[in-house]
């Protein structure tokens, strides 16, 4: 089982210098990650990754970048721990430090200004929650709000069961608390992950490692609860609903499942125009659900859509952190119907096999392009050190294939306890 620690590692480029578009007009050219490593000094750090030809990966010239605070959690966490938004005229990256510094003993996160000519990064500040009175936050998820002009960050302090939403100035990345809402699952288990609808009722859809997932009505700096309740697979597989993605159309709610011996996903429908979450309907795991075979992987905590409609569907990418896999199925976004992929040709496979290093297990993943099937997969692979793993994508197929120079190491997560869990791309998929 994939054990996130609420880490983020920031990957960028090394020396690549790019010809500055806007953010939507970029190709995807650095990859960042949290180190979630405090042995240097004491000190968190993120590293970032520049995509160069070949493709390959080339760490970033100053990596890893400083977060000022600590970052070693001991909670299980396949989320979201890497945040980036947009503006016309700054770039900003969010990494979680769940057990803080002196000035924020109980946790915090960084804010990061984006170099998008090189892919450095400096530090604004950190930022906590001044309504915390108590309670170490071993588990800091992340989730940012896309829609242009709404720039909203959401920091799940799970020590003391809330989250925070926070306004970012996006021409300096600092970030303003609204408020602070309580969050914890129905058997009283911490946030996991969070994501954000774009379309559709404007909601924050969020899954605790209990079983039980909830969705809150965002409001202009309040989040609002809607019904909490456990999911179908975890009723009728144990199946424990993990990483969470949102489908463009803002319809439905994608969760990967905690599931050891076989690959579940579950999909709710998000009500419009309450915002409250169906109850899911599942896909795989023991009994092969709703009659589908996810193959032969082990787990599935982490998921991500596709940028765009591939032949009418949208490709969902998976994790399967037990076998150290990347498994590719089709989704609906009309109907919310998960089936398998294409057949795949070329060397191209499915599930995919990641190259073995000193890595243990896959976390976070991520594409690397705004268009189509999303051209390339980056995956955090946890481990001492850990890495992050380059793989094409067939298009017509959703089938992947790691390239040759793949996995590239991370030095800067040499931690013994963790390492990468999480991972984020600049620019991001739009929604």
């Amino acid at each position: 089982m994939k054990r996130s620690l609420f880490q983020l590692v920031l990957v960028s480029v090394a020396s690549l210098a790019v010809t500055l578009l806007s953010p939507f007009q970029l190709q995807a050219q650095y990859v960042y990650v949290n180190d979630n490593n405090p042995s240097s000094g004491g000190l968190n750090t993120a590293t970032g990754y520049a995509i160069v030809p070949g493709p390959a990966l080339s760490i970033v010239s100053g990596s890893g970048f400083a977060t000022t605070s600590t970052g070693y959690g001991a909670f299980p966490a396949p989320n979201q721990q890497v945040a980036i938004s947009y503006s016309s005229s700054q770039n900003c990256l969010f990494v979680s430090d769940p057990l803080g510094n002196s000035a924020f003993p109980t946790g915090d996160f960084a804010a990061f200004l984006i170099n998008t000519s090189n892919g450095s990064l400096t530090l604004v500040g950190n930022f906590n929650d001044p309504s915390n009175t108590g309670g170490a936050n071993k588990l800091l998820p992340l989730a940012i709000d896309r829609r242009v002009g709404f720039v909203y960050l959401f920091a799940a302090f799970t020590g003391e069961g809330k989250i925070a939403f926070y306004k970012i100035n996006t021409a300096t990345c600092q970030a303003f608390w609204s408020t602070s809402t309580p969050a914890v699952g129905l058997s009283g288990a911490p946030v996991v992950s969070m994501a954000v609808s774009k379309a559709g009722p404007h909601v924050l859809v969020v899954s605790y490692g209990d079983g039980s997932i909830q969705s809150f009505k965002i409001g202009g700096g309040i989040l609002t609860p809607l019904a909490k309740f456990n999911s179908t697979g975890f009723t009728s597989q144990s199946g424990r609903p993990q990483s969470v993605d949102i489908t463009k159309n803002g319809k439905y709610a994608v969760f990967g499942d905690a599931q050891s011996g076989v690959a579940e996903v579950e999909v709710a429908q998000i009500m419009s125009p309450t915002g409250t979450l169906a109850p899911t309907v599942d896909y795989g795991g023991p009994a092969v659900a709703s009659g589908i075979n996810l193959g032969p992987g082990l787990d599935s905590q982490n998921v991500w859509l596709s940028p765009a409609l591939v032949l009418g569907n949208f490709y969902l990418y998976i994790t399967n952190n037990g076998s150290g896999q990347v498994t590719t199925a089709r989704i609906n976004q009309t109907t919310g119907v998960v089936s398998n992929a294409g057949v795949c040709t070329a060397g191209f496979t499915n599930p995919t096999t990641l190259a073995p290093l000193a890595w243990s297990r896959a976390a976070g993943l991520h594409t690397t392009k705004t268009t189509a099937a999303g051209v390339d997969l980056v995956v955090a692979e946890d481990g001492t050190p850990s890495s992050v793993a380059l793989l094409a994508i067939q298009n017509a197929s959703g089938c992947t294939k790691e390239v040759t120079s793949s996995p590239f190491v991370d030095p800067f997560s040499n931690f013994t306890f963790t390492g990468l869990e999480s991972i984020d791309v600049f620019p991001s998929r739009p929604y």
